[in-house]
């Protein structure tokens, strides 16, 4: 019995789960998906107004360059204050950028805008002190 329960088992393996009759030479197709950066916050006791005064200043840099789609959640639930969803413009493929050219177009307009480096760097360092803590995540939507 052990020998015909082996035999079953070989013949099972040895045979694709999907034949490949036909090569009907089709190109794989991607996903239509929006890919989004997700960060989920909590701000230190009295300083959510503050970090939404910030993220008012970064959605003016998208609508600077022509940019829109950022979704800034005040929550009302649950432990996080904020969610925030900024797009990823280039999809997935943004990831693999050792230094993404569209990053260093929003840091030069928000640099700008600002009023120079070291007045930049003061406001991501100040937006950095408003969070108690954060997690970040990727995610997506389909475009069915």
């Amino acid at each position: 019995m052990k020998k015909l329960v082996l035999a079953v088992a070989a013949i099972g393996l040895a045979i694709p789960a999907a034949p490949a009759f036909a090569d009907n030479h089709e190109e794989p197709v991607l996903a239509e998906l929006d890919w989004y950066r997700i960060n989920l916050m909590k701000w230190k006791p009295g300083k959510g107004e503050r970090a939404h005064e910030i993220i008012e200043m970064f959605q003016k840099v998208d609508e600077a360059l022509g940019q829109s789609g950022v979704i800034d959640f005040h929550m009302a639930t649950g432990e996080w204050d904020s969610i925030v969803a900024l797009p990823m413009r280039q999809g997935i493929a943004a990831m693999g950028w050792s230094e993404n050219p569209e990053g260093k177009k929003w840091e030069a307009e928000f640099i700008r805008q600002a009023g120079g480096e070291d007045k930049a760097k003061a406001i991501w360092e100040e937006f950095d002190s408003l969070i108690a803590r954060q997690q970040r995540h990727i995610g997506h939507i389909d475009r069915d």
